[in-house]
């Protein structure tokens, strides 16, 4: 299915949600390679009243032309940290937000406030930020994300 087609069959069922759509999350797994065309393609048909997110699992989506593609778009990059990841990921603002997806398996105070830290700037900027954390056995997603909240000063 191309863009032209696969694009409207996605997002007219979806539009239904209205203002109370976040985002739509693209996740694009770890063994697709990059395909500049594709992306473009589908981003030339994504209806600008809806917002949308894409997630890069393969490091070759990691280049400066595809954050130039989704920035003039107005599309949102995914910065996921991952549990085994030696650091933190980079975070761009490409759209209107930020989208954080924060996986490992918990979090100390200590990486409570570096995220705090990380995405401050972002919130003083006025941009809104989404953070979303692993949800799994040990249940303390909400808990993280409330001490986030408290940590950039906010409600939640």
């Amino acid at each position: 299915m191309d863009a032209a087609t696969s694009v409207p069959w996605l997002t007219e069922p979806i539009a239904r949600f209205g203002d109370r759509l976040g985002t739509v999350l693209f996740r694009v797994p770890a063994g697709v390679r990059l395909d500049l065309a594709r992306l473009e393609a589908v981003l030339r048909q994504w209806p600008r009243t809806m917002p949308v997110t894409f997630e890069f699992e393969d490091a070759s989506w990691h280049v400066d032309e595809v954050f130039d593609l989704l920035t003039r778009h107005e599309a949102a990059l995914c910065a996921t940290e991952g549990p085994d990841d030696a650091g933190p990921p980079t975070v761009r603002r490409t759209g209107p937000f930020l989208y954080l997806r924060l996986r490992r398996h918990d979090y100390d105070a200590a990486g409570i406030a570096a995220w705090a830290a990380r995405i401050e700037p972002f919130l003083a900027a006025g941009s809104d930020v989404f953070a979303f954390f692993r949800h799994d056995e040990s249940g303390r997603a909400t808990e993280l994300a409330a001490e986030l909240a408290a940590a950039v000063g906010g409600a939640g």
